[in-house]
This record gives structure tokens, C-alpha cells and sequence, in this order.
């Protein structure tokens, strides 16, 4: 990095800033692309750590109006809208989500990675089973969560 230094005039007084030193200071601070997004898609990731979903518990606000908002991401899979045995070959890891509610007994598949929401379920508790599935609709091992949640009776509640 080369060094500059810059004079300002500042109430009658000359100050001298090294930008050098403040762009250091700046870059010790901010985060890699790498360390924010995680590993480029473009390149394939020998030896892949497993995937993980981290889900949040549904939004306060929008369950306390009986709309179910849950939020998850994921390490270590792309969630992406490709399918068949082909894509198991693909390098960062690549898969979808499947979800079931209460007792459901077939999965709902999302593969748009955004929040999962859920709206017209009736006042009392509900659970909601999510898992990351790979391209062939398998499950992945230890990637799953089961988010347990109460439904407000809508009486007295306005829009």
C-alpha cells in the first residue's frame, strides 16, 4: 500500500492524515467477501464440511396477526432450483429445502431460499419440520430442525 498523506486546513490549524494508516485501520475491521458470502460457486471445494440449516424461531409480529414467517440459511449448501442425480456431482454442494407441517406426511419442496411462510393455519400449536434434501429429494444427515410455534386465536385481533 503506498503512503499519502493529505494537509487539510481545519479552524485556522493544519492537520496531516496519513490515508495509509487510516485504510489500514479501515481494512483490519472489515470482513473478506470470502469470510461474508463464504467460497465462491465458481470454483469447486475439495473435502466439503457438512451442511448445516440454522432456522429462527417465526417472526413475533407477524405470528402475533396468525402469519407464520420463518427464517433459516444454510452453510455449506446453495439453495438452488436444480434437480437429479447429475447435480450430486456439482461442487460447492447444491440442494433445496423440504419442509412439512404438523403431521404432514409428504414434503413441501422450496428451493428459493427465502423465508418460508405459511398463512391460514388455524388458532392453537403447530410444528413445522424443515431439512435440507440434497438434488434427488434425499435428506441430508443432521440437517434438519423442528420449529414448534402457537397460532394466536384471531379474536379481537385486527388487520
Amino acid at each position: 500500500m503506498s503512503r499519502t498523506s493529505k494537509s487539510v486546513n481545519i479552524a485556522g490549524g493544519v492537520v496531516t492524515v496519513s490515508i495509509a494508516v487510516a485504510l489500514s485501520a479501515l481494512c483490519a475491521q472489515a470482513q473478506t467477501a470470502k469470510q461474508v458470502k463464504g467460497a465462491t460457486p465458481l470454483v469447486a471445494v475439495p473435502n466439503e464440511a457438512p451442511a448445516k440449516l440454522i432456522v429462527d424461531p417465526p417472526i413475533p409480529e407477524q405470528l402475533a396477526l396468525g402469519r407464520v414467517f420463518i427464517q433459516y440459511r444454510t452453510e455449506n449448501l446453495r439453495i438452488l432450483p436444480v434437480f437429479g442425480s447429475a447435480a450430486l456431482a456439482v461442487s460447492p454442494r447444491l440442494g433445496h429445502l423440504h419442509y412439512y407441517v404438523d403431521d404432514q406426511s409428504w414434503p413441501t419442496v422450496d428451493s428459493s431460499g427465502e423465508t418460508v411462510v405459511l398463512v391460514g393455519l388455524k388458532a392453537g400449536p403447530h410444528k413445522v419440520r424443515l431439512e435440507l434434501a440434497d438434488a434427488t429429494h434425499k435428506p441430508i444427515p443432521g440437517a434438519s430442525s423442528l420449529v414448534e410455534f402457537t397460532v394466536p386465536d384471531p379474536k379481537g385481533q385486527r388487520d
